[in-house]
C-alpha cells in the first residue's frame, strides 16, 4: 500500500480484494450511457438545442463530448473493470468516480441552466458508487 492511502486511511486486506458484481454492473450501465452520449455528442446525434449548446464551453457539443467520455467513462470503466476482477483498488477508484460524477452533474446544472430527469439520477448512482467505495476506507481489520 502506498503511503498516500496509508495517510487516507485505507486499509490494504486482502479480504478486501473481492469480486463486487452489483457495482461492476451499476458502474458499466453508467459506463455505457456515458459513452453513448460523448460519442452522440462529438458526431453530432445528439442536439442539445441551439440555447443549451450555446452555453457550453467553446460552445461546443465535441468538447462537452470529450469531457464527458475522459472524466465520466473513462472512470466508470475503470471502476466496472476492478470491481469485477478483485482488485483491492475498486473502492478508492469508486470513491474518485463518484464524486466526480456528483461534481459533473452539479456543474452541468450551472453552466446548461436547464433541468433534465437524469440529474437527479445521475447524482443518485454518483452516491451510491461513491459510498460503495467510502465503505472500506477507514477499516480496521485484524489479521
Amino acid at each position: 500500500m502506498d503511503k498516500l492511502g496509508e495517510r487516507l486511511g485505507w486499509r490494504h486486506d486482502e479480504r478486501l480484494a473481492r469480486r463486487r458484481p452489483w457495482l461492476a454492473s451499476l458502474t458499466a450501465l453508467i459506463a455505457v450511457s456515458a459513452w453513448v452520449g460523448a460519442v452522440g455528442l462529438v458526431i453530432g446525434a445528439v442536439d442539445l438545442g441551439d440555447t443549451v449548446t450555446a452555453r457550453l464551453p467553446f460552445d461546443s457539443t465535441v468538447f462537452a463530448g470529450i469531457t464527458l467520455g475522459v472524466l465520466i467513462a473513462v472512470p466508470m470503466t475503470v471502476v466496472t473493470w476492478l470491481a469485477a476482477r478483485r482488485d483491492p483498488r475498486t473502492s478508492p477508484a469508486a470513491v474518485v468516480a463518484g464524486a466526480v460524477l456528483i461534481g459533473w452533474i452539479a456543474v452541468e446544472v450551472g453552466i446548461v441552466r436547464t433541468f433534465n430527469v437524469l440529474q437527479p439520477v445521475a447524482v443518485l448512482a454518483g452516491l451510491v458508487v461513491l459510498v460503495a467505495g467510502l465503505r472500506d476506507f477507514g477499516r480496521v481489520r485484524d489479521r
